[in-house]
């Protein structure tokens, strides 16, 4: 299920307006999920392998599934308060701005190990 909602996820990127962005402050951190909140959500999910996709050869390096959940989950976040409190062009802005510059990134690197993991559960 989450894989799907992640494809979805990404495909409303491109269905985004472009918006623009209000002469405002972000919100602070309290606002934020932590880590442990998605981990106990999540607890079959953990590490796995990833490099980086500019570098042939490119060093392995350690992704997160569940930091990748939680910068995303708070991207999200700032994306709804932003929605609250200076309506739709500034939260689409900031919602195309963070995935191109942030949640995208883990977006992506979550769904291929979500993927990497599909041929294991259909075992079952």
């Amino acid at each position: 299920m989450l894989a799907r909602r992640l494809d979805e996820l990404a495909l409303s990127y491109h269905d985004t307006p472009p918006g623009r962005p209000a002469d405002n402050d972000a919100p602070t951190s309290e606002d934020k999920v932590e880590y442990a909140d998605i981990g106990s959500r999540f607890p079959g999910l953990g590490y796995y392998g990833s490099a980086d996709p500019n570098e042939v050869p490119a060093e392995a390096t350690i992704g997160d599934a569940i930091d990748d959940i939680l910068d995303i989950t708070n991207d999200l976040k700032e994306v709804l308060w932003r929605f609250d409190r200076f309506g739709p062009d500034d939260a689409h802005w900031h919602f195309r701005l963070l995935y191109r510059m942030h949640w995208g990134e883990h977006l992506r690197d979550l769904a291929r190990y979500l993927h990497s993991r599909l041929w294991d559960e259909d075992e079952r």
